[in-house]
């Protein structure tokens, strides 16, 4: 019992005791618990400071701070809350003795509690490992580069580029384009737009440059995948091995990998990349070869080209800065340099920057800069377009291609290839001379050198270094930066050649020093070149170029004794010369020159030429449109010669006996279009004249260009060689001689021309053989002549491209196969009912181009055979047609037709569409129809015709619209022209609609209007939608008088590519765009053509307004239009409709327009259309009263600011009600206006007055009635730029310039009245310039370069100048020049 107790009673004790104590133990702690609670807050501030710190520096590194340091922040922040405010601060800070026993328990235990919660957080704030980490590359957004412009050009290429990357099939693509054209740059938009839209999950770039270095690639490339290689890993295999790894690690990642500047091949699998459907690979290379050695396909691969002139202009104005629009002269200065950048982006860029701020005289040297090649140039302007060209130049393999490279440079703008291999074969060889050019080394024939050079500018074209010209495949050119660096390169002491250009670049003639080195000189327009003082010494001289303007082009001048005329003394000292080439110049002899491998002498005066007998060691001799009369027989002694060209000489008579078959060597003859009577062959001939046969003793001969027009019927018997590689021969007299310079057979190096107009023409072996191999033909048959189709076997075309057919009137079932047939012409057939059986139709698989001309009996194009298309779901593909053309063909009814139908000539009847649903054309581009007096409309159904660009229709006279539904069409169908950027409709007075489509829910009122007229592209039920026309640029229409307008609003918002708008003499258009009640378009809305730069109305008698109502139109609503009615008060351009890249504005012949725009209601509106506007024209608008409508008249005294910033050309012509061109107080101002013509304008009293002047006015009478306004209020600097002002039949005009407003910058006032009686004999279509203005000029002209003098400052104030309005001036007939 006794123990019980003691153990209860220590029980008791331990659970109050040691409580107790604790208790009092905070208590007693207190001070020393509140300090190092105040120590521990010191601490943690202290570590808050520092990771701060820590965190705003790896934050401005762009590192991302790590969430854990965030959330420690928090904490830290949340504690030092309570530690340093409220009731926890204000008992810390307390007296202890102050508290009593429970204060202090409570406050010492909180205390205590805390310091281990501030000790644990500064253990956590201590990371060792940082407070952040390097974002993911692949997450960071990558800005727009602020110097990109969204150019129509580059958004094109990009966006081909975005579907080629988004195409499964594809996994290599390449971009290429010449130096300094923006690839690169290209390449960064990618890579934003590629990770922008989501279409890659990771994209990486890497920079190869022209000394690659894998494993910098390599790094690059893991930076942009974060990716860590080891650096200590020297083994570029192993590295790959783990990018490989990374690249093919998650199979559901789309990764994206760029390289950029690629100069050779690359092997991507030593980089670790294996291309693949996850994984792509852009490249982009200067040279398009580089780009084919990595398997790059054709289609696949992108050239990206120079700029434009506008987009040029746009990026050098963005980089040069707004100062350029304030200067005019400064501005004209800055398009012409950048116009010499050559919209090559590098050069402007870098030409703009340096230029920007810079005054005229600086501008003007860099000018002389960018079209003078010298060596010194500003290495800030010049430094960076050099060097990377340079280095283009630097990458040519070999010294052949470099010396091909300069070779180019030598010649003109346009670099001949034909020039290119006879300069070449002269100059080949010359190692043994140490020369400058290395060419053909080793080469002997011509052919042989063909081949070489084909390769070589095969390899400069790659290297975008040499361009192809748009005029031929045989004529290239060079940019005009790359062309100045490479004469640069060429004049340097390693090469020694030089270039002299009178037409704009370098005219000086080298010094003394640099001719005795030359080794090569070439010099354009030399009639602004000076010859040469002195004896030239050129002992080194291997090439001489020297090129004149032809003599009808040459203008006489005193001063200048050019290179036009040069005699042999010139000559002297150029001993080693090999080439020599001289165009249009006057000629004596050459003997000094015993050396000549090459003798151009094109176009040039020659006399008698027997001197060239002594040329011995001539190899190529051209006389090309040279006046020679007789071809010297001493040309019979230059045995060595490979080629011989007379082409073009147009006196060219005699070519003795025996001469060209005594060149036995001769390898390539030209003889097209001479007149020489070839002699017949015959035992005795002795005649002045060589016969044809002897072309057969030519046994090397390989290339002939020959015209045989009289001799046609003699020709010798297999007159032609099997050997002939190259050929284009004319057999008889072309009656359509125009066709040539066209340049339809200039691409083909095989052509035959046959104009049989004789019934007894044999083909023999010869002509046969040429026929199977020829790759153009063109056949001019007469009536009675077989046609030479028939006498050839089926495979006898294998190789025709282009067949031009004239004059034959039957093509029936041919066996004959033209599978490779491209282009077919076939022109004044008058009896051929067809062209070819479906079953031909379906052999031309390879059809490009078909044109039909004048074909009075044809019905159909095909006729379907016993074997034809018979089905109904049976299709004519014609799968590469890309042009169709079908002109002056009055009875056809289809493309494809019956044979039954076409015979019966009732296809009319059956009201088919010309191109019909069982006729496919995918690839058609072109399609031009014009005067088929039978097609009623050219569609049922357009699927397929996604790639029409242009569609132009001409004189079809029944043609009511251009889509017609089909029965059995599928009524929900779209009818699309996605890619349609032409249309011009012409003649066709019957057409409404482009597409009617089925109308059942047409209103009473809608139907009575469609009998008025139609919308030309309506939005109805079934009608085109918004977006079927969406990529239209240009749109004419002409004589199309159901129109009543062209677009329903709808449509319109919809053609934001519009740039060009011409509607001429459409009788019944009232408004070109109109409101549709369910198009929903307010008050408010503005329709914007933001791309519209050309706008012409004319001859459109009912047009009241660009914009207007259906409802306006309405027989029903006043007959508003039929009763000409003119009270509608709109102008011609409506405020709901924009215009902010208008250019030109030509307005004639619109009877109801009362003024063009309205300043009064959207004010804003009108501002924007004329911001770009420079031409504007508006010709008899017969109740035109003012330009600008809205004003509030003379009594409104605030001033109107009406500017035309860029208007340069002005016309106003026979307005007669017209009084000014803004009614009220106002000042106009035209700072860029040139010219202005005004004319027959019967109510113009005042052309210009001074606005001070009329305010002054204005206030002094009250009566707006006695206030007579000027046609121009103005200001000293509204006509800043004009320079001539013309004044025509301007009867009422008393004052021109009123008050001293005169334009100081005048220098032409022309004034022309006539009678009042003989108003009548004036046409007033036709304002040629007065006689005695125009004599007034020419007698300046002569005098000397100034202009003619005009009132520069008139010494009168309200003075009135007569102008031909008195008594006097009355009876004269001439016009007056008004003087100062």
């Amino acid at each position: 019992m006794e123990e019980i107790v003691i153990a209860v009673l220590a029980k008791i004790a331990e659970c109050t005791v040691q409580p107790v104590g604790r208790w009092l133990c905070y208590s007693c702690h207190y001070k020393s618990n509140m300090e190092y609670l105040n120590n521990q807050e010191m601490r943690l501030r202290d570590a808050q400071k520092e990771v701060e710190r820590k965190v705003k520096t790896d934050s401005d590194n762009g590192n991302e701070i790590k969430d854990n340091a965030k959330m420690w922040l928090e904490k830290v922040d949340n504690i030092i809350k309570k530690l340093g405010g409220g009731e926890e601060a204000e008992s810390r800070n307390s007296n202890p003795s102050c508290l009593n026993l429970k204060q202090r328990h409570q406050m010492s235990r909180k205390a205590k509690q805390m310091v281990r919660n501030i000790a644990k957080i500064l253990e956590e704030g201590k990371f060792v490992d940082g407070v952040s980490h390097c974002p993911a590359v692949q997450d960071r957004v990558t800005p727009r580069n602020m110097d990109y412009m969204n150019f129509d050009s580059r958004i094109s290429i990009t966006k081909r580029i975005m579907e080629a990357l988004g195409d499964a099939n594809i996994n290599k693509i390449g971009v290429w384009g010449s130096a300094g054209v923006g690839k690169s740059t290209l390449m960064k938009e990618i890579f934003r737009k590629a990770k922008e839209e989501s279409l890659f999950d990771e994209v990486a770039l890497a920079n190869v440059t022209e000394s690659p270095n894998l494993s910098q690639i390599q790094e690059e490339i893991a930076n942009m995948l974060d990716l860590k290689l080891d650096p200590n890993c020297k083994t570029e295999m192993v590295r790959a091995g783990h990018l490989r790894a990374r690249l093919e690690k998650d199979k559901e990642k789309k990764i994206l990998v760029i390289l950029d500047d690629i100069w050779k091949r690359l092997d991507l699998e030593e980089i670790g990349i294996i291309p693949s459907e996850r994984c792509k690979v852009l490249l982009t290379s200067r040279d398009r070869h580089v780009l084919a050695s990595e398997m790059v396909n054709e289609e696949n691969s992108f050239k990206l080209d120079t700029l434009g002139e506008e987009e040029a202009w746009k990026l050098f104005e963005k980089m040069a800065g707004d100062f350029t629009k304030e200067d005019l002269d400064l501005r004209n200065t800055a398009i012409k340099v950048a116009k010499a950048c050559g919209g090559l982006p590098i050069a402007l860029v870098t030409v703009s920057r340096a230029l920007k701020n810079k005054n005229l005289r600086i501008w003007k040297d860099a000018l002389v800069q960018l079209t003078k090649s010298t060596p010194e140039h500003d290495t800030e302007i010049w430094s960076p377009v050099y060097s990377c060209i340079q280095l283009s130049y630097n990458h040519l393999v070999g010294r052949e291609l470099k010396s091909l490279f300069l070779l180019c440079a030598q010649q003109g703008y346009y670099i001949s290839y034909r020039d290119l291999l006879r300069y070449g074969f002269g100059l080949r060889d010359l190692l043994r001379y140490d020369f400058g050019l290395c060419l053909f080394r080793g080469i002997d024939t011509l052919d042989e050198t063909r081949n070489r050079l084909e390769n070589l500018v095969s390899k400069l074209q790659d290297a975008c270094l040499l361009l192809q010209s748009p005029r031929s495949s045989e004529e290239f050119y060079m940019h005009d930066l790359v062309r100045h660096v490479a004469t640069m390169i060429a004049s340097d002491d390693d090469h020694n050649m030089f270039v002299m250009r009178g037409d704009g670049g370098q005219k000086a003639w080298p010094d003394v020093d640099s001719l005795k080195r030359c080794e090569a000189l070439s010099i354009h327009d030399g009639d602004h070149i000076h010859k040469y003082s002195n004896k030239i010494e050129c002992p080194k001289l291997r090439y001489f170029h020297v090129q004149c303007k032809p003599r009808y082009l040459k203008t006489p001048s005193i001063s200048l004794q050019g290179m036009d005329k040069l005699e042999d003394i010139f000559f002297q000292g150029m001993d080693k010369l090999e080439v020599l080439s001289l165009t249009n110049i006057q000629l004596s002899s050459l003997l000094p020159l015993t050396n000549l491998q090459t003798l151009c002498l094109d176009g040039c005066e020659l006399g008698d030429i027997h001197w060239i007998g002594e040329l011995k060691t001539l190899v190529i001799l051209s006389l090309t449109r040279s006046d020679i009369s007789n071809l010297p027989r001493e040309i019979g002694s230059l045995i060595g010669l490979r080629l011989l060209d007379l082409t073009d000489c147009s006196k060219l008579k005699v070519i003795p006996p025996n001469v060209l078959s005594s060149l036995v060597k001769l390898e390539e003859l030209y003889m097209r279009n001479i007149k020489v009577q070839w002699e017949v062959e015959g035992p005795n001939n002795e005649g002045k004249n060589a016969s044809l046969v002897e072309l057969k003793k030519l046994s090397y001969l390989i290339t002939l260009e020959i015209d045989i027009e009289d001799d046609a019927y003699n020709l010798p018997k297999d007159l032609f060689s099997k050997e002939l590689e190259r050929y284009k021969i004319c057999i008889g007299h072309i009656r359509d001689p125009y066709y040539r310079y066209r340049g339809e057979e200039a691409g083909f190096s095989r052509s035959l021309e046959l104009a049989l107009n004789m019934s007894n023409f044999q083909l023999d072996f010869g002509i046969k053989m040429l026929l199977k191999r020829t790759e153009y033909i063109y056949l001019d048959e007469s009536d009675n002549t077989k046609s030479v189709l028939y006498e050839l076997d089926r495979e006898d075309f294998q190789q025709l491209k282009h067949l031009h057919i004239l004059h034959s009137w039957h093509l029936p079932e041919l066996r004959t196969s033209f599978k490779n047939l491209k282009v077919l012409r076939v022109e004044d057939c008058e009896k051929l009912r067809f062209i070819f059986s479906s079953s031909i139709a379906r052999g031309l698989s390879l059809l490009e181009k078909l044109k039909i001309t004048r074909c009075n009996n044809v019905g159909a194009i095909f006729v379907k055979g016993e074997d034809g298309i018979e089905e109904a779901g049976d299709l004519m593909l014609f799968s590469r047609l890309q042009t169709l053309h079908l002109r002056d063909l009055p009875k056809l009814v289809s493309f494809l037709s019956t044979r039954e139908t076409n015979s019966e000539g009732n296809g009319h009847d059956l009201q088919v569409p010309l191109l019909h649903h069982q006729l496919s054309f995918p690839s058609l581009k072109k399609l031009h129809l014009q005067h088929l007096p039978k097609i009623k409309h050219v569609w049922s159904n357009v699927n397929g015709c996604e790639s029409l660009k242009s569609l132009k229709i001409e004189d079809c006279g029944v043609m009511e619209e251009i889509v017609a539904r089909e029965d059995g069409t599928d009524p929900t169908t779209r009818f699309l022209f996605p890619s349609l950027t032409l249309l011009s409709l012409d003649g066709l007075p019957k057409l409404k609609w482009f597409f009617q489509g089925v109308r059942t829910l047409e209103l009473p009122s809608s139907k009575e209007l469609d009998e008025q007229g139609g919308t030309l592209f309506g939005i109805e039920e079934d009608e085109l939608p918004s977006t079927s026309i969406q990529k239209l640029r240009v749109l004419e229409l002409n004589n199309c008088e159901k129109l009543r307008f062209i677009f329903s609003s709808s449509i319109a918002r919809g053609l934001s590519l519009l740039e060009e708008l011409e509607i001429t003499s459409c009788n019944n258009v009232g408004a070109i765009v109109v409101k549709e009640e369910k198009d929903g378009i307010e008050n408010g809305d503005v329709i914007l053509f933001h791309q519209l730069q050309t706008l012409k109305l004319d001859d459109l008698p009912e047009l009241v307004s660009f914009l207007s109502t259906r409802s306006s139109f309405m027989t029903d609503c006043g007959q508003i239009i039929g009763e000409g009615n003119h009270d509608l008060h709109m102008p011609l351009l409506h405020h709901q409709v924009s215009f902010p890249s208008l250019q030109t504005l030509c307005m004639e012949s619109l009877p109801k327009i009362k003024h063009i725009w309205s300043c009064g209601q959207e004010p804003k509106t009108f501002f924007k259309c004329v911001e770009q506007l420079k031409t504007l024209w508006i010709k008899n608008c017969e109740v035109l009263e003012e330009i600008v409508g809205g004003g509030g008249g003379a009594g409104a005294v605030a001033r109107t600011l009406l500017e035309f910033p860029r208007v340069t050309n002005l016309r106003l012509e026979n307005l007669k009600r017209l009084k000014w061109f803004y009614k009220g107080v106002h000042v106009s101002k035209w700072p860029m206006l040139e010219e202005i013509w005004i004319r027959g304008c019967e109510k113009v009293e005042i052309f210009a007055s001074g606005v001070v002047s009329f305010e002054e006015t204005v206030e002094d009478r009250p009566s707006e009635m006695s206030i007579k306004q000027p046609i121009f209020l103005v200001d000293e600097l509204s006509f800043s730029s004009l320079k001539k002002l013309h004044i025509w039949n301007m009867h009422k005009l008393e004052i021109i310039w009123q008050d001293q407003v005169a334009a100081s910058s005048l220098l032409v006032c022309g004034i022309w009245n006539r009678k009042k009686k003989k108003e009548a004999e004036t046409p007033v279509e036709a304002p040629t310039e007065p006689e005695s203005y125009m004599k007034e000029q020419e007698d300046n002209k002569n005098k000397s370069d100034s202009p003619v003098e005009a009132p520069m400052k008139p010494d009168y104030k309200k003075k009135e100048t007569e102008a031909s309005t008195g008594p006097e001036s009355s009876k004269k007939e001439n016009p007056e020049i008004i003087r100062g």
